[in-house]
């Protein structure tokens, strides 16, 4: 939900000089300190830093420590997975203490910019995630949204009553059908899927956990702004890359995928509308309550 690092922003000297003497107290560091600090682009929640020593090149991220469902020790879990298999950026350590979590930097990425090839691309790359196996949270959409509704304030307001509401209800529908349960990364914007390397790499997965497949298919449709054309060759490139068994549940799950999706968009829509609703960013929070409003068919204001 968050937008996170992709490209550099110019920090003052003072914050450099800041990050660079944090950075002399950090064991991961002893014996290589910081050459050149710079700030990247960072989200709501976060602070990211790219740092140079003489060993290499690494991302630092300041996080804080009530981040609205974040377990670090999971995001570190799900990084080192889709690290192993080329997918993410190796994450080196992380520090609860200091709140940070230190990775390697991609370098001369920048974010995806989607052609025919590269979407199809994208399809197999978020197949190969889906495809990992690794011991997480299950993803409760209800529970979830109570959560961000709570945060948020808006209970007794409208629209944002009428709109929690059938937030609700798209998600009893989406447990009434076929789940395909698969690692989803949950927060697949521009600033999380670089490009470099000729190839695609996946940033930050603080919010990832088991779900449905068809929110990361979602949260792609969404941030890409994808029409019709492409996306079905999204969810085509996807089918074929997944390689559904003959068994029934599997078939199930391939031919429910485009309801699934109908509802994973409402979902998604909603949890980046109450996030955003809790932070300063509240353009962001007003451009997701009308997109939502838009895919339930109801009037916004």
């Amino acid at each position: 939900m968050a937008q996170s690092l992709s490209t550099a922003a110019n920090i003052d000297v003072g914050s450099s000089a800041a990050i660079s003497r944090f950075c002399e107290h950090l064991e991961f560091f002893s014996g290589h300190p910081p050459l050149i600090v710079r700030a990247l682009a960072s989200g709501e929640s976060n602070l990211n830093y790219y740092i140079k020593t003489e060993r290499g090149e690494y991302v630092l991220r300041r996080y804080p420590l009530d981040t609205l469902g974040v377990c670090r020790q999971q995001e570190l879990r799900c990084q080192h997975a889709a690290a192993a298999i080329g997918l993410a950026p190796a994450p080196l350590a992380l520090n609860n203490h200091q709140q940070l979590l230190i990775s390697d930097y991609i370098s001369d990425g920048i974010p995806l910019a989607l052609n025919t090839e590269r979407l199809t691309l994208l399809a197999v790359v978020v197949a190969k995630l889906h495809s990992l196996t690794i011991q997480t949270p299950v993803l409760q959409v209800s529970q979830y949204l109570r959560q961000l509704m709570d945060n948020s304030q808006l209970a007794s307001l409208e629209p944002a009553a009428t709109l929690f509401a059938a937030l609700l209800h798209s998600a009893e529908q989406m447990q009434s059908l076929p789940f395909d349960r698969v690692l989803c990364h949950m927060d697949l914007h521009q600033g999380n899927v670089l490009w470099a390397k000729q190839q695609i790499w996946l940033l930050d997965f603080e919010y990832a956990q088991l779900t449905d497949s068809s929110f990361d298919l979602a949260a792609i449709c969404l941030n890409y702004q994808l029409n019709q054309a492409e996306e079905t060759q999204l969810l085509h490139a996807y089918i074929s890359a997944r390689h559904f068994s003959h068994s029934q549940t599997a078939r199930d799950c391939r031919h429910s995928l485009a309801e699934r999706l109908h509802l994973a968009k409402r979902l998604y829509s909603g949890f980046c509308w109450l996030w955003y609703q809790a932070s300063p960013d509240q353009d962001a929070a007003l451009h997701w309550q009308n997109k939502l409003a838009q895919l339930l068919a109801l009037k916004s204001t």
